[in-house]
């Protein structure tokens, strides 16, 4: 079935228009006459772009539907005219209710009307209206019923987004569609008689104003378990409940507000003031706070307020009826005889200097603000009118005004908050400027608040004022908003990266931080503590922007031109910051994109950068990060792959010799296919072009050693791939699994290597793809060696040189003796023979000219003659690595040039450099976002530390390795951090910690690695000679030597020998210990390492006891 967006009525799959209302089901397209869906943008057969393509919008939307209860068994009961006369009533009565509280009638059906709030101009409180109009709707009901007998309504309310064209008009035409509209009609179809439901989107941003009760939602169905909630009574004046906090980083505000104050009582002239700042910045809080401290001092002024409504009717002069209401006591429960009498009273008060007629004139005048001359209050008031002057009565009024805010000032002094003054018709405007203009001689302070919209419409207004004055608000900085948080949340709570991400999205806006805090409370991610404060539940979220917040924004773009408001929408294609051409290549003129910026500068929603990073382009940026953002939300699917592709195609054009706007390049055609493949279209080739472009932004994410960012982009080009059903393309998939194995074979992640190679060994030689085939051997090469299998490692390597040959492939052939060097080291042990095939390789990229292939081999050259011991020579080669990779911009072979330097300074005993060099590393690897390289270099800076006997600085190094790991999000733990903590464990003398570690780190190592077991068996031995289980140890010892003996290991050979003979002391063996130290001496003496052979000696000889010990 298909439901009817404009009536909600259920309709056959098939059906081209509404059974109940006629209402089009389809659009047609103009050149083919294929029936497209409501909304699309261009014909799905044809692509001919389809009428009204360019108006359609997404808005976020409150929809209310409303129809008569029984109306089928109503026209049974009367006669025709009569259910005409009826509905007539009805409609006229729903209607107005409707427009007056700011919403759109969409359409009538039959006995049903569907009106939306958001459109055309959105509101940031537009569900609030929504269900005011609805409350309002039944209450007209109640009274038409004294009119027209037992009628009753039944009315449904739906919060959400909806694709709509915002330029439609009232007159009954189609506005929009969408589940929003679908939902809303099925809660009306569900809601008892004269009852108001609505959903949970609607209830959430309107509980403080609004009592609800749940009701039972159906089981089964389109809706299906969705929360719905019966409105129970609406609040008049309720105030939201938000969050506390005290006033932050205003207070230079508040001195100058009260020092403005001041001025205005010692000179006893009036000042206007306006506050001007965008909606949340805090112009409320920071008038309340300053009449806050008026009102504790020593001769407390009076004070007046009076907001000026967004919407509704009477409404020129509202503040000021506010304001007389108070100053007269009047209630809206006051008969008008009563509010006629409490206004006579107090304007006798006020002005009795002057006599008895002139309070009588002066109240007369002002009574208009009351409506007490008008036909439902008319009271015994002499006419102010005099004659048929039009301008007579305000000017009455002003005089009247003027006469009483002067007297009521003399004998104290007055304030008068004007709040939302951007929202005033413009006589209330000319009157407070008048009031200026002429003057008041006594301490009265006219106080206005208003968003720019104000000044906007208003570009001059009190500028011809004496003794005015605008002040503007600026937003919290970081800290202040960091502050701000953890008040309101009475804590730090809250996850830092949380935090961060609330203060990037809200940009110090007070109010944007606390609909965001209070969106988390009413999703649950915030909680209370037993302490009153909030707690972060450790749910994963996605900030998204409070339906408040978006409304505010969405308002103020709703305001602008057409012109003006189409730059914004094509600016957010490109985020935050855009520039003018590209916004000309979405088909606006250069001129015109000039003007509508400057008017949008001067409106503060765009700022133009001194400088751009598109050579030759003008650069902007939106004022605050939820402009585009809002904006954006409001593009149709088909416009925004459409924009997307524009600007990628002028971004190539500009950009095209930078490489650093590939990945934006990337984003931009992914998004472009992304969004013409959800509104139905398979969009291979726009998916070809997003595929092309990730590969290189990856490409280049590897070259600069970014790996998982590179890794992310090679996933996202499979996707891409997948989903557009491009799986029969098998030479691009090949390709595409190629450049994952390129990346993930250096990020310990080798199932996945093994499962992309086998599907490329599988399908490459049918595909012609000889060169991919080697690539897959060199790399199941890679992760063979990661899980210590040297057999299949080594076959690997010998099928991808033998095809790499075959193929004149000598870049391929150099990667493969570079591997065959790291395999021989790593798994066989056999130095000598891996430096050969590491020389091999090094002449290989020397002959290609690879200078990056050269700067790499040297550095792994030089840790394998570390290894060996062979220093000095070491220390010489990893220098010339290091001056290498800096040349060629390697930046990590840098890090592990600089790593293997460190390496030497830790076993030429100079502790100092080695310390340095180590953060050098870490700090390369951080930059890089190489993780795993910086959770290695903490590794061996912990090793240092703990040789060097600072076992506190030796457990934090470790400790951060493994955070590092487990934050890159590694799979298993380190076998060789888990050997550091056991010897960290076993240096503080906690045995039972230090023998876990060491038994973990030997189940972490592979059953093929047989040099790893050694090493890591060496400490379990240490332990184990520890905790007095000397066979244990000596088994271990003794199957850890007989490895590394014949492994030209030398380094981890003497550190091995070193242990043993540590383990025989602590097992009082020492005169066994003493020529297992002794070689050990004698190992790190023939690599140079004077300082180790030191500390060897200092445990062969004991300490000469002190005399008189």
């Amino acid at each position: 079935m298909m439901m009817c967006p404009r009536c909600g009525r259920e309709n056959p799959r098939e059906a081209r228009f509404c059974m109940a209302c006629g209402a089009r089901l389809s659009q047609p397209c103009g050149a083919c006459g294929t029936e497209n869906p409501l909304g699309a943008g261009y014909c799905l057969t044809c692509g001919a772009s389809l009428a009204g393509a360019e108006t359609t919008e997404r808005r976020i939307i409150s929809v209310v539907f409303a129809d008569i209860v029984g109306s089928t068994s109503l026209a049974s009961r009367m006669d025709p005219e009569s259910v005409r006369g009826i509905l007539g009533e009805f409609s006229s009565a729903m209607r107005e209710e409707a427009s007056r509280h700011g919403g759109t009638v969409e359409k009538f059906v039959g006995d049903a009307i569907m009106a939306v709030f958001g459109l055309p101009q959105a509101h940031e409180d537009d569900p609030h209206r929504a269900v005011r109009a609805a409350v309002a709707m039944q209450r007209r009901m109640a009274a038409l019923r004294t009119k027209i007998g037992e009628v009753h309504i039944r009315i449904g309310i739906s919060t959400g987004e909806v694709i709509a064209n915002p330029k439609a008009g009232p007159a009954g035409e189609f506005i929009a569609t969408g589940e929003t509209v679908n939902f809303a009609a099925r809660l009306q179809q569900a809601a008892p008689p004269d009852a108001i439901v609505a959903d949970d989107r609607t209830r959430a941003a309107t509980h403080s104003f609004v009592r609800y009760t749940p009701l039972a939602a159906p089981k089964e169905g389109d809706f299906a378990n969705r929360p719905r909630w019966l409105v129970f009574r609406a609040i008049d004046g309720a105030q939201i409940k938000r969050l506390s906090a005290p006033l932050l980083g205003r207070a230079d505000e508040v001195q100058l507000l009260l020092a403005m104050y001041r001025h205005t009582v010692e000179n006893r002239r009036h000042h206007l003031v306006a506050l001007i700042g965008p909606a949340g910045i805090g112009k409320t809080r920071l008038a309340e706070e300053v009449l806050d401290a008026l009102s504790r001092g020593r001769r407390p002024p009076t004070i007046l307020r009076g907001r000026c409504p967004a919407y509704g009717d009477g409404l020129t002069f509202w503040p000021l009826a506010e304001m007389l209401e108070q100053e007269c006591q009047i209630s809206e429960s006051d008969s008008p005889a009563a509010a006629s009498e409490k206004l006579f009273a107090a304007v006798d008060r006020v002005c009795a200097p002057h006599g008895p007629e002139e309070s009588r004139a002066v109240a007369a005048g002002l009574g208009v603000l009351l409506a007490l001359e008008s036909a439902e209050r008319r009271v015994s008031l002499p006419d102010p009118r005099e004659g048929d002057d039009p301008g007579s009565a305000s000017t009455t009024l002003f005089q009247s005004l003027r006469k009483f805010l002067k007297a009521k000032a003399d004998s104290v002094p007055l304030i008068l908050l004007f709040e939302d003054l951007h929202w005033a018709e413009e006589s209330l405007l000319d009157l407070l400027e008048q009031l200026g203009a002429r003057g008041i001689d006594a301490p009265l302070l006219i106080l206005c608040l208003a968003r720019p919209e104000l000044l906007e419409r208003h570009p001059t207004w009190g500028q011809h004022v004496r003794n005015y004055a605008t002040m503007s608000l600026p937003p919290l900085s970081t800290a202040q908003s960091h502050q701000l948080i953890t008040e309101l949340l009475k804590g730090e709570s809250i996850p830092p990266d949380i935090r961060v991400r609330i203060q990037a999205k809200t940009e110090g806006n007070p109010f944007f931080i606390g609909e965001t805090l209070r969106m988390l409370i009413d999703n649950r991610h915030l909680v209370r503590d037993a302490g009153g404060g909030w707690r972060w539940s450790g749910d994963p979220v996605d900030i998204r922007i409070p339906d408040t917040v978006h409304g505010i924004i969405l308002s103020r773009i709703d305001l602008l031109p057409p012109l003006e408001r189409r730059v914004v929408q094509d600016g957010s294609v490109a985020g935050r910051v855009f520039w003018l051409g590209s916004i000309t290549a979405m088909g606006l003129p250069a001129p015109e994109a000039l003007a509508a910026l400057e008017h949008l500068r001067d409106r503060d929603l765009v700022e133009e950068h001194a400088s751009s990073t598109v050579a030759g382009e003008r650069e902007y940026a939106f004022t605050h990060a939820l402009i585009p953002e809002v904006a954006y939300a409001t593009l149709s699917k088909t416009m925004r792959s459409a924009k997307h592709l524009r600007f990628a195609g002028w971004l190539e054009g500009v950009a095209h010799y930078a490489d650093e706007f590939l990945e934006v390049l990337a984003h931009h055609y992914e998004d472009a296919w992304r969004y013409r493949f959800e509104t139905g279209e398979e969009a291979q080739d726009t998916a070809r072009k997003a595929i092309h472009t990730i590969r290189r932004a990856s490409a280049r994410a590897k070259a600069r050693w970014t790996l998982p960012e590179a890794r992310r982009l090679c996933d996202r080009a499979l996707r891409i791939l997948h989903t557009a059903g491009l799986d029969t393309d098998v030479p691009l998939l090949l390709e595409l699994l190629t450049d994952r194995c390129e990346v993930v074979k250096w990020l310990d992640v080798p199932d996945v290597v093994f499962e992309d190679t086998q599907r490329i060994v599988d399908a490459a030689g049918a595909a012609g793809r000889e060169d991919l085939l080697a690539r897959a051997w060199l790399n199941r090469a890679f992760a063979a060696n990661d899980r210590g299998r040297l057999h299949e490692a080594e076959d690997a390597l010998q099928r991808a040189e033998t095809l790499f040959r075959s193929l004149g492939d000598r870049q391929g052939e150099a990667e493969t003796l570079e591997m065959l060097g790291f395999t021989t080291e790593d798994l066989r042990g056999k130095l000598t023979s891996a430096g050969e095939a590491y020389r091999r390789a090094l002449q290989r990229y020397g002959e290609i000219g690879n200078a990056q292939g050269v700067a790499r081999t040297s550095v792994r050259l030089g840790r394998c003659l570390v290894n060996a011991g062979e220093i000095h020579r070491a220390e010489q080669l990893l220098a010339g690595a290091l001056q290498l990779a800096r040349q060629s911009h390697e930046r990590i072979s840098e890090a592990g040039a600089v790593v293997g330097l460190a390496i030497v300074a830790h076993l030429t005993g100079k502790p100092a450099a080695a310390v340095d060099r180590y953060q050098e590393a870490i700090a390369i690897y951080l930059e890089l976002g190489d993780l795993m390289g910086a959770a290695s270099a903490h590794r061996h800076l912990g090793m240092h530390h703990l040789r060097m006997g600072a076992v506190d600085e030796a457990d934090a190094a470790l400790q951060r390795a493994r955070a590092l790991r487990a934050e890159y999000g590694a799979r298993s733990e380190s076998a060789v951090i888990l050997r550091g903590l056991a010897e960290a464990s076993l240096a503080r003398g906690n045995l039972l910690q230090a023998a876990e570690y060491a038994e973990k780190a030997m189940r972490a190592v592979s059953d093929f690695d047989q040099l790893a077991k050694a090493t890591h068996g060496v400490t379990l031995a240490r332990v184990r000679a520890s905790q007095g289980r000397e066979a244990e140890a000596e088994r271990l010892f003794e199957a850890g030597l007989r490895v590394l003996e014949p492994s030209e290991y030398v380094v981890d050979l003497a550190l091995a020998l070193l242990k043993y003979g540590e383990a025989l002391l602590v097992l009082k063996r020492r005169d066994r210990a003493a020529p297992v130290l002794r070689r050990a001496r004698d190992l790190f003496a023939g690599m140079g390492c004077a300082f180790f052979a030191r500390e060897v000696d200092a445990r062969i000889t004991p300490p000469v006891p002190s005399a008189g010990s």
